[in-house]
Order: structure tokens, then C-alpha cells, then sequence
């Protein structure tokens, strides 16, 4: 099991002991016991699970290989100590099955925490946190140990200033395509620096991105190709542009918009059925679309993230959606917006708010 750094998983490892019907062994993998277990597998007992915490990807290497040797050699796999490393980021080659955990999501924390969930964010010191002021606190602090070696294990440098500087960059055009040449001259990095880091962020869990829509029609032929670029935590993203409070994200109305559609997107990415896949949508004459979701390759909704509650529908989104869908009703075509309550819009569209657009989704 892999996650982002702080994201409960020593929790959950704990939890796995707990439950284990036959008791587990646990182990953290930084540690003496851990790492006497990791140098000599195949002493340990198969009578009961090896749940080792804090593992990273060299130790699932390691014992990827060594289970390995057993088959090539025809042991029986059944026969040897089962293990369960909680940390990573591992790689997820088809070989040894991997579950991603994360930040708190709506699914987990209730729609009435909707707002909330937004403004701290889903990482359990943070939305448990006493208060907003000390919610943002702790934030502020994590993003300082993702910068200052947290995401070492992920093969990111200890460069703090760099780290920090890429993900406030990222921050900074939350939602749109990052200008990968602009924040390799503001870092003083090269272009395939940049993009290496972000692939090992995405992959860390601390970032996100939504392809562009791969529909070959005409009337979308001019769509942009570029992908959309998300910090994957709102709380996260809040204490990397100054968010501290409902009253800032008052203040900053551009900044709040921009972190209620990236909220929106990835508690959409949270509870996908099978056959639904997420893109974006970005003409060259400015028509856009925060979300368009297909099934089976055939696009079916279309959705645009309002902070307010809208009363009209610009005509850019309009057009988008015209684009993609032809005509259609307010079923497949709508704006979520936190109080939304299924006003009908020009357009075609409808205002959702977040949990109705969740199910919509979940019963496509």
C-alpha cells in the first residue's frame, strides 16, 4: 500500500495488524527489527503476515527479487511469509498488486463536510485539526517537509529551496498546463529536470493531472493537447498560495476558483466505475471545460466547477459542450458549484452541487 507522505498510512498499517485473524507481525522497515526481517526473508514464519511500515521502493525491490528466485527455483510461493509493505512509492508492474490510499475524500469524510474538506484538505492533522487557523498551521509544515527531504524516498533531491520553488509553481497555475521552459529559468534547472520532477510528484501522490480530451472530430480538431496540472490536496494547495481561512478564500476569488475546481476534480477521479475515464477540455479560442467524463471512449457528461452559484452559463462553455456532446439536456451537461440545487441554466446546463455530480458520475 503507497500514499503520499502523512496521509494516515502508519494508521492503516496498525490497522492491518489489528485486524488480522491469525495476528501480523509489525515492523517498521527503517528500523532493527525491519531491517533484520528485509536481509533474511525467508527465515521469518509463514504463520502469520509481515506488515512492514515505512518501506520504500528499494525494499520492495529486494523482495520482489527475492521472491522471484523462489519460483525460477519451484518453491511454492503458498509455503513462504507473506508480506505487506505499507509506504512507497512502489511500482505497480502488474507483479505484486498495489493500493494507493490518500487524503481524507467526501466518499470518506461525508458530504456535510463538504466545505470543510475544501478549505483544509484531506490529511487527517489537518481536517482534524482544532481549528482552521491551526488546520492551516500544520499545512504550512508539511509543505516545508515535503520540501526539506520528506519525498527523498521518491527519488526527489533534498534541495528545499528547488522543491519549494516547483511546487508553488505548480500551485500557482493550479488547473492549467504548467509552462515547463518558464519554471526551469525561474529554478535555474533544465526543461527535462522539470518534467522529471513533476512525473516523480505525480507519482508520489502529491500531484495530479487530467489528459486532454482525445476526440478526433471536427469541430474539436483545435482543442489544446496540453494536459491539466493539479496539486492533489486543496488543503496543500491552500498553504502553498497563502490560504489560511474562509475569509481568504474570499479575498482571493481567482485563487478560490481555481482550488474549488481542482476540489471538484479529484473527488471525481475518487469514485470512478469502471469504463469512466476523466479528461479535460481547452479550445484554442478559449471555449473550456473543467471535466469531461467518457465511457468506454464515448464522452456522455460535461462539467465546468463554480465557486458560486451561477444564474447563467458563460458562452464559451456553451460552445465546449455543444461541441462534444451536440444537443443534448441538462442530464448531461452541468456546472457543480457548492450550493448548487439543479436550477436548469442556459445552455442546456444544469447546477449541481458536488455530491449530486459524484452520483451522477457513479451511476454512469
Amino acid at each position: 500500500m503507497q500514499g503520499p507522505p502523512r496521509c494516515g498510512l502508519s494508521t492503516i498499517a496498525r490497522q492491518l495488524a489489528a485486524g488480522s485473524p491469525a495476528g501480523a507481525v509489525l515492523a517498521d522497515a527503517r528500523l532493527l527489527e525491519g531491517r533484520a526481517i528485509l536481509a533474511a526473508p525467508g527465515d521469518q514464519s509463514a504463520a502469520r503476515p509481515i506488515i512492514l511500515d515505512n518501506a520504500g521502493p528499494s525494499d520492495a525491490a529486494e523482495l520482489s527479487d527475492w521472491a522471484g528466485r523462489i519460483r525460477r527455483n519451484g518453491g511454492q510461493i503458498g509455503l513462504t511469509p507473506r508480506f505487506v509493505l505499507v509506504g512507497g512509492p512502489f511500482d505497480a508492474d502488474g507483479a505484486i498488486p498495489v493500493l494507493e490510499a490518500g487524503p481524507f475524500n467526501l466518499f470518506e469524510a461525508g458530504r456535510a463536510s463538504t466545505r470543510r474538506l475544501w478549505l483544509r484538505g484531506g490529511y487527517p492533522e489537518a481536517y482534524g485539526a482544532a481549528s482552521d487557523e491551526a488546520a492551516a498551521e500544520w499545512l504550512e509544515c508539511h509543505a516545508a517537509d515535503l520540501a526539506y527531504g520528506a519525498l527523498a524516498s521518491s527519488g526527489l533531491p533534498r534541495e528545499p529551496r528547488l522543491i519549494a520553488g516547483l511546487l508553488e509553481a505548480v500551485a500557482a497555475t493550479h488547473g492549467d498546463g504548467l509552462n515547463e521552459n518558464a519554471v526551469a529559468r525561474a529554478l535555474g534547472i533544465s526543461r527535462p529536470t522539470v518534467v522529471r520532477y513533476v512525473g516523480l510528484l505525480e507519482r508520489a501522490g502529491i500531484l495530479f493531472s487530467v489528459p486532454s480530451l482525445p476526440v478526433a472530430l471536427p469541430s474539436v480538431a483545435r482543442s489544446t493537447r496540453s494536459r491539466a496540472l493539479y496539486v492533489r490536496d486543496s488543503g496543500l494547495l491552500h498553504a502553498l498560495v497563502g490560504i489560511r481561512s474562509p475569509d481568504d478564500l474570499a479575498m482571493k476569488p481567482g485563487l478560490a476558483a481555481a482550488s474549488w475546481a481542482g476540489f471538484v476534480v479529484e473527488q471525481a477521479r475518487e469514485g470512478l466505475p469502471p469504463g469512466v475515464a476523466l479528461y479535460r477540455y481547452a479550445s484554442a479560442d478559449g471555449a473550456a471545460l473543467d471535466l469531461v467524463a467518457t465511457k468506454n471512449g464515448k464522452p456522455f457528461l460535461a462539467a465546468a466547477a463554480r465557486r458560486h452559484r451561477p444564474t447563467s452559463v458563460e458562452r464559451s462553455i456553451s460552445y465546449a459542450a455543444r461541441a462534444i456532446l451536440g444537443d443534448g439536456g441538462s442530464r448531461d451537461r452541468l456546472i457543480v458549484a457548492p450550493d448548487g440545487d439543479g436550477a436548469a441554466l442556459t445552455g442546456g446546463f444544469a447546477v449541481t452541487n458536488l455530491g449530486a455530480f459524484l452520483d451522477r458520475l457513479a451511476g454512469a
